[in-house]
């Protein structure tokens, strides 16, 4: 069972690496729509609940794509630590 949660845990942190990568190519290559359309779909829908708790205790919203697209890599960031220390306590935990 330890194993399975760290292999998803692991996957959850690659994926997340994944989505800033793609935050960080769409915006290299100026592709607004594609990029507006990405942070509003796709996701949106991926982490529905942690982008509302992000976006309630922030205290601006964003008015640009480019401060949407910022602040979704920020959410990510975050969202990839609070992963990577879950799975550091998994493997300290199942070293004992």
């Amino acid at each position: 069972m330890e194993q399975d949660k760290k292999a998803k845990l692991l996957k959850e942190i690659n994926d997340i690496m994944q989505e800033q990568e793609h935050i960080k190519n769409l915006l290299n290559e100026n592709n607004m729509q594609e990029l507006d359309d990405y942070l509003g779909g796709e996701l949106t829908q991926k982490h529905l609940v942690e982008k509302c708790i992000h976006n309630l205790a922030s205290s601006s919203m964003p008015n640009t794509i480019q401060e949407n697209a910022s602040n979704a890599y920020g959410f990510l960031e975050r969202l990839k630590r609070e992963k990577e220390a879950e799975l550091a306590k998994e493997t300290l935990s199942s070293d004992k």
